[in-house]
């Protein structure tokens, strides 16, 4: 990023009291430093650049399009955000939506 790295970007976002999903990507490994402090920053997830993690994301944003529309039909009306996720569950939830089948 030209002007902040996504640590800062996430870092900042998070001090400013933006409880939102924050999906940052790496092409650092698990356990690098880099990406451990990329993470400690406040992502919702962390994944990597590669094929499997891009289909991942397609599937995490396909499952809030579908939570949107059965809230339209349900009458429920629909939020303008995707729900807010834990800060720190990116490792269990990407890894357990990739086991699905």
């Amino acid at each position: 990023m030209p002007i902040l790295t996504g640590e800062k970007a996430t870092r900042a976002l998070r001090a400013g009291g933006f409880e939102g999903l924050i999906v940052g990507m790496t092409g650092d490994p698990k356990g690098c430093s880099e990406r451990d402090e990329f993470e400690a920053a406040g992502l919702s997830f962390c994944i990597e650049k590669d094929t499997p993690s891009i289909q991942r994301i397609a599937q995490i944003l396909g499952s809030f399009a579908l939570d949107d529309r059965i809230e339209e039909e349900s009458g429920a009306g629909s939020s303008s955000s995707p729900p807010a996720l834990p800060v720190g569950q990116d490792s269990m939830a990407i890894d357990h939506m990739s086991q699905s089948p």
